[in-house]
């Protein structure tokens, strides 16, 4: 039995795990792969007791009735070491590792093990033990990623469906109920309850509900006041049945208010995402209750004090009665989603006080877009709404897009000239819309859909969009994780002289390689990380990293100069020149070197805003570049009110140039001949043919940058590629280089 395997024993083998795999493999639950692995082996090896030990926790076992598994049967056990277990005998054992302990290939810390009397294991019992554990390894390993990538679509729909109770208006117990609900379901429907601040005695806590949990005790007392004193949830193993007792602050209007408690069960996700998981729901009920205490001071009165409009609960009334109205005399409705662009910036920079004099005036050229037996209402924030009556998609179409016209007018508010502009969602009653928030809930789809195209937009919403939202909303999941997570890097791209085609600099572009979605456009996940203050720390995490890599490149190509493009939330915001000078200094890169480049659209919005930022970026001495110039809102009278050292003509314009396109190539002309005249750089955005680069040089353009000379590429590719191009003194087109080059 110890000597070498002959054939007939290796196929025996082989048979044996091929059967193994199959049972263990079939189950959806980490459980049921336990179970069925160790009753195999067991069948197998014709072994009296066995157990399963995963993550130093009992698992499964076989053999001992009754009784419990005697400690002498779980210590550190050698193959064939002979143990006395209780009212069973004297058993030999052998042992396979869940995992190799030399590469941890799966990461499942445990081990199967075999008990049988009065017969030792050969070496190849063994050895196919081993196998079959490194299997179940693997199996289990591979389960706890599906049960991962499940709790998180579970999350999102769980979370969706809250949501729309709180902005149906749904009543606050329902919707408190609902949570509770949920977070018992995902956290292995273990207890959980939430506790509130009692308001009229603050020292006291009032259970919302205790039906979810039956085990109220002491120890739930002291963690939730633990909580809300702010010292968060506890991640030390609670003495009853050693679960993990976590609490999560519930928060309303800036206040500790309650909290919501819970003791995971079963097979739910680890502790840190347990917390995770628990701090989302409370969350939810912070959002609930915010929602509830803010309907309760708006519905004293029905209209808006800014605007004079109807607020948004009579709106609600309002529209739910043309709702009922339409159904009974089979007519069009049709409601409008308005969500103002750029609003938060000014909101931000000038003031709350010019912010309302802004929504006033918004509500004014509203009502002049709509007839008298319309309905106009401010829903909240920058929100506006609108109920046709008597109106079809078409007809609706024809008003949302006369007041994106009225709203993209300058307003005159306080002495000063601000833009703004409009997205707005179209959607029609019907009979999938059983009450009024679920109308407007599809228009606010569609309204999220037009500011995605580019803002400006009118969108008539389709089903298919709420499925778009439910993404999106997964996304934002994952984007809150990317700053820290290792996913964010950069990729860097060529800036050519046209006249030498010697390289001149590089751009710095921000990537997102998602695990699950491949690489992730900047297009898709920049405006929703605009949305938030999450664009503030993914932008400064880019200048860190771009600079630095900037530094270790200087040590190859002396005056090799950077180009980093820069949200326009980062602009407005105070920190930027303090990020940036901090970064250059650190890694001791001339700011003379560095090129910050931003959009076009935020000279136009706010002139004397960008005019400020951009100056004190000018003081540490970078050199600025305004990007994807002449989109839609070129006015060439703006590059000499600031101080632009570099203007890069968007690749629309270049995409289209050709010997016989004339009209295009006066345009590329008058842009390049206004900026040599005011002696500003320019560079040549998204160069792909051999005839666009010799009209460019023609043209007199300085630089350029396209898939003809390089494409994007990481940062260790960089100084490779440099080094070819430097060996042969420059590019000679045609020359496409891709990043593996």
């Amino acid at each position: 039995m110890n000597g070498p395997a002959s054939p007939t024993s290796y196929h025996w083998s082989v048979h044996q795990l091929t059967e193994y795999l199959v049972q263990v493999s079939e189950p959806r639950e980490q459980f049921a792969a336990i179970d069925a692995a160790l009753e195999h082996a067991i069948e197998t090896f014709d072994a009296e007791l066995g157990v399963v030990m995963l993550d130093n926790e009992l698992r499964a076992s076989l053999g001992f009735g009754r009784q419990e598994v005697p400690q002498c049967f779980l210590g550190p056990l050698r193959d064939n070491e002979p143990v006395e277990v209780p009212d069973i005998g004297r058993v030999f054992v052998a042992r396979g590792d869940l995992d190799k302990a030399a590469t941890r290939g799966t990461g499942c810390d445990g081990y199967m093990l075999l008990g049988r009397l009065g017969r030792e294991f050969s070496a190849e019992e063994s050895q196919l033990l081993q196998g079959m554990a490194l299997t179940l390894g693997l199996v289990l390993h591979n389960l706890s990623i599906l049960q991962a990538e499940r709790t998180r679509h579970r999350l999102v729909e769980t979370l969706l469906d809250i949501q729309k109770a709180i902005s149906a208006r749904r009543p606050l117990n329902e919707v408190l109920d609902a949570i509770t609900e949920g977070a018992w379901e995902l956290l292995g429907r273990g207890p959980v309850a939430l506790l509130l601040v009692d308001p009229a005695s603050p020292e006291l806590l009032r259970p919302h509900s205790l039906d979810r949990y039956p085990g109220f005790d002491d120890e739930a007392v002291a963690l939730a006041r633990g909580a809300l004193a702010g010292e968060g949830a506890n991640w030390e193993p609670s003495a009853l049945r050693s679960r993990p007792l976590l609490a999560a602050q519930v928060v309303v209007s800036g206040e500790a208010a309650g909290c919501l408690i819970a003791r995971p069960q079963g097979h739910a996700p680890g502790y840190r995402d347990q917390a995770e998981l628990l701090n989302a729901f409370a969350q939810q009920v912070s959002l609930a209750l915010n929602d509830a205490r803010s309907v309760d001071a708006v519905r004293k009165a029905s209209r808006d004090h800014i605007t004079g409009l109807p607020n948004r609960a009579h709106f609600l009334q309002k529209l739910e009665q043309e709702r009922l109205t339409s159904v009974e005399g089979n007519t069009d409705l049709t409601v409008l989603f308005i969500d103002l662009d750029r609003f938060k910036a000014v909101n931000d920079t000038l003031g709350h006080q010019v912010g309302d004099e802004l929504l006033a005036e918004v509500s004014r050229r509203i009502t002049t877009c709509i007839r008298p037996t319309d309905t106009a209402a401010r829903l909240g924030g920058d929100e506006f709404a609108v109920a046709l009556a008597h109106t079809d998609l078409e007809s609706g179409r024809g008003v949302a897009h006369r007041i994106v016209r009225a709203l993209a007018n300058p307003f005159a508010v306080s002495g000063r000239e601000v833009l703004i502009g409009a997205s707005v969602g179209i959607a029609a009653s019907a009979e999938r819309h059983s009450d009024a928030s679920a109308l407007l809930g599809d228009a606010d789809i569609a309204m999220y859909r037009a500011k995605r195209s580019g803002r400006g937009r009118c969108v008539v919403f389709e089903p298919y969009m709420q499925e778009e939202v439910a993404d999106r909303l997964d996304l934002f999941t994952d984007l809150q994780r990317l700053a820290t997570n290792g996913q964010l890097w950069l990729a860097y791209q060529p800036i050519l002289s046209l006249a030498s085609l010697g390289v001149e600099g590089v751009e710095a572009l921000m990537r997102w390689s998602h695990p699950v979605r491949g690489l992730v456009p900047p297009s898709v996940f920049i405006p929703v990380a605009e949305e938030t203050d999450l664009i503030l720390e993914l932008g400064a995490q880019a200048i860190e990293r771009a600079l630095a890599d900037m530094a270790s490149w200087h040590r190859h190509a002396t005056g090799l100069r950077l180009n980093l493009n820069v949200s326009a939330r980062q602009v407005v915001d105070q920190s930027l020149p303090e990020i940036v000078g901090a970064a250059l200094a650190a890694n001791h890169v001339p700011p003379e070197l560095l090129t910050i480049e931003i959009t076009e659209s935020l000279l136009i919005e706010d002139p004397e805003l960008a005019r400020a930022r951009l100056t004190r970026l000018k003081d540490i001495g970078v050199r600025l570049s305004i990007d994807d110039f002449g989109t839609g809102y070129s006015s060439l009278s703006y590059l000499r009110q600031y101080p632009v050292d570099q203007v890069k003509v968007d690749r629309s314009f270049i995409a289209e140039l050709r010997d016989n396109a004339t009209n295009d190539i006066a345009l590329a002309r008058s842009i390049i001949e206004l900026c040599q005249r005011l002696r500003i750089e320019t560079v040549a955005e998204g160069i792909e043919t051999d005839e666009q680069l010799r009209l460019l040089k023609e043209l007199g353009c300085d630089l350029g940058q396209g898939y003809l000379f390089a494409y994007p590429m990481p940062a260790h590719d960089w100084l490779t590629w440099q080094g070819a191009v430097s060996s042969r003194r420059g590019l000679s087109p045609p020359n496409l280089v891709s990043a593996s080059s």
